[in-house]
């Protein structure tokens, strides 16, 4: 069973957050950035890589050669360091969007730790 984090908006929308570390965020960084709705993050890193990309054409060269390596081993870093803080990212990017921590719940998936939540606030109220 993985911690999960439960946040609700308002409205009644509830999001789980896993804690530790996120392989979808290792795996697909800036895309992932972008589904969660954390903009900055995601089109930051596209910005620093697009420039990148652009350094490197324009140097040519041995110069070329050493910005694709750096922006290899860069974005093995940028992979490490997204799926270590890319739950705590996520939890403060809701928090910002008017989302409330609510409770933890060990479950096996995302879906069945909200189901659980669920479930118990309304045994609580009903």
């Amino acid at each position: 069973m993985k911690q999960f984090k439960i946040y609700a908006n308002p409205l009644g929308a509830h999001e789980a957050v896993k804690q530790g570390w996120s392989w979808p965020a290792f795996f697909f960084g800036m895309i992932w950035a972008l589904v969660k709705k954390m903009w900055t993050l995601g089109f930051g890193v596209i910005a620093v890589f697009f420039v990148l990309g652009f350094m490197g054409g324009v140097a040519g060269g041995d110069l070329e050669q050493l910005i694709d390596s750096l922006t290899s081993i860069g974005g093995l870093l940028l992979g490490i360091v997204f799926g270590l803080n890319g739950n705590k990212w996520r939890e403060s990017n809701l928090v910002s969007r008017g989302y409330d921590f609510k409770d933890t719940i060990s479950a096996a998936n995302g879906e069945g730790a909200i189901a659980l939540y669920v479930k118990a606030s309304s045994d609580k109220n009903g």
